[in-house]
């Protein structure tokens, strides 16, 4: 009976051991073959919906520009927007690539008139070399000039990679007012990380913090998009008048501390991309034949100190290509550039004057003519021309006015009482007034640098006729091609000039 009942104890604990273990065995957590690849499109599909409804949106708010900056004093968004619609209707026989130093320091439309061309400057604030090449590559390929002219002072030290700050800000400005998409992809990675690709081609990943920080903005932004953009008529080509008045006495004297310069060429240095970009920069001109200017733009002479070596510096650089380069800054001309060319800083950064960039843009327009005289024909002479410059800035000094009932040739192809030829003597309307310009030939005649005629000339005055002289020295800022400028100052409100008796040199 015991060995019966031990049997059956033990028959039921096999059981048992044999139940737990198949149970063990026959019952796995079964897996679905199908659930697993059906739930990874599921997420995939999901990510792919964010990502679209993500681009969808910075596109959207891109297009309506609820997060662009302030543009109404970005000039190189402007530079670019009119260089297309210029290039739209005419050509462009000049076209300027550089930064600040350009654009205030020369003045196209006195280039344009000097040399019968249509000149145009694309200069972006703060800018490099290499930037400065991607801007030049794009206006080749929207309309191929004749000359481009690569102002030198963005050759320095720099690296387009490790740029912050606002170095970086402007290279971001820069890039986002040029309109290319195929040179904008192509430069990309090389202006910039790929942490900063999404910023530089989107406003709104760059500006989203406006939510929090400038609502402001966006609410102007708002308000533009629902306005009638402001239509420009008159002729713009690219210059910013940022600086009427030169170095005061007050500043000059801050030159007179000894060994003060704000500029030291022994600082200078220029990186292996700034050099690499050179030859870029030659070679892009080469290829589509467009001749290469180099220009260096001054500073005021007491502000720079041991520019010879940084001139050396960029003229090894230059020396394997062998390119035109007109340098302002050495030799220096003291009687052209006066204080009154420069703005009023001692500041290391020191730009022109209104009056500097007629300087230069006269200075430039003599150089192209010696050093490549036939690669732009003066079209001075054609209506097109005409139409477009006509009354604008340094049109009548360079050219004789129409019969247009406001301006007026008093004497043309004569000669002063002391034989010197004139080529004409006009009667043209400026700053708000009326005065003579008298031409003198520059072939024919003495140097007349630091001249001033007298002239006798009868006018009208308040109903009475008078007979009185006037004095016109010669031009200080204007320096046309073929002639000497001489001017008088505006005369008074309701002065009429009736004709001019004679005119001589002053003793």
């Amino acid at each position: 009976m015991a060995t019966k009942n031990k049997q059956k104890i033990t028959n039921v604990q096999h059981k048992t051991i044999i139940s737990a273990t198949t149970k063990t065995v026959t019952q796995p957590k079964m897996v679905n073959p199908v659930a697993a690849p059906k739930t990874m499109k599921q997420l995939l599909l999901r990510v792919g919906i964010c990502i679209v409804l993500i681009l969808s949106s910075i596109y959207y708010t891109d297009s309506k520009g609820y997060f662009n900056p302030d543009y109404s004093n970005d000039h190189t968004r402007r530079k670019w927007n009119a260089f297309y619609d210029f290039t739209s209707k005419q050509d462009v026989d000049v076209v300027l690539v550089g930064n600040s130093h350009l654009y205030t320091g020369l003045s196209p439309e006195n280039l344009s008139t000097a040399l019968g061309a249509s000149c145009f400057i694309l200069a972006s604030p703060g800018t490099t070399l290499t930037d400065t090449y991607f801007a030049l590559k794009e206006a080749i390929r929207v309309n191929k000039p004749k000359i481009a002219v690569v102002e030198t002072f963005t050759i320095n030290d720099y690296h387009s990679h490790e740029l912050k700050g606002g170095a970086l800000a402007d290279q971001l400005k820069s890039f986002s007012a040029r309109k290319d998409i195929a040179e904008k992809i192509c430069s990309t990675p090389v202006l910039f990380t790929s942490g900063n690709y999404l910023s530089a081609w989107s406003n709104s990943i760059r500006n989203h913090s406006f939510i929090f920080t400038d609502r402001d903005q966006i609410d102007k932004n708002v308000d533009l998009i629902n306005s009638k953009p402001e239509e420009r008529k008159s002729l713009y080509l690219g210059r910013y008048i940022r600086f009427t008045t030169g170095l005061e006495d007050s500043t000059l004297l801050k030159y007179n501390k000894p060994g003060f310069a704000a500029y030291d060429g022994r600082k200078y240095k220029m990186s292996n991309e700034a050099r690499e970009y050179i030859g870029k920069t030659v070679e892009l001109c080469r290829v589509n034949h467009v001749q290469l200017v180099f220009l260096t733009l001054p500073m005021y002479h007491r502000h720079v100190k041991n520019y010879q070596i940084c001139k050396a510096d960029m003229a090894k650089a230059f020396a394997p290509y062998h390119p035109l380069w007109l340098d302002l800054q050495s030799p220096y001309d003291y009687k052209a550039f006066t204080p009154a060319c420069f703005e009023n800083t001692v500041n290391e950064n020191q730009h022109m004057t209104y009056q500097g960039s007629l300087v230069a843009a006269y200075k430039l327009a003599h150089f192209i003519r010696e050093k490549c005289p036939s690669v732009i024909p003066d079209k001075s002479s054609e209506m097109t021309w005409k139409q477009l410059f006509y009354g604008n800035d340094g049109y009548f000094e360079n050219h004789s006015p129409e019969n247009d009932g406001v301006s007026k040739i008093f004497m043309k192809d004569s000669k002063s009482q002391d034989g010197i030829s004139i080529k004409e003597v006009d009667l043209v309307q400026q700053q708000g007034g009326f005065c003579l310009l008298v031409k003198a030939n520059k072939q024919n005649n003495p140097d007349l640098t630091g001249k001033t005629f007298r002239l006798l000339v009868e006018a009208n005055v308040g109903g009475k006729q008078i007979t009185a002289p006037i004095d016109a020295p010669v031009s200080t800022y204007y320096d046309p091609l073929n002639h000497y400028l001489f001017s008088t100052q505006p005369f008074a409100q309701g002065v009429n000039i009736l004709s001019i008796k004679s005119i001589s040199l002053k003793n």
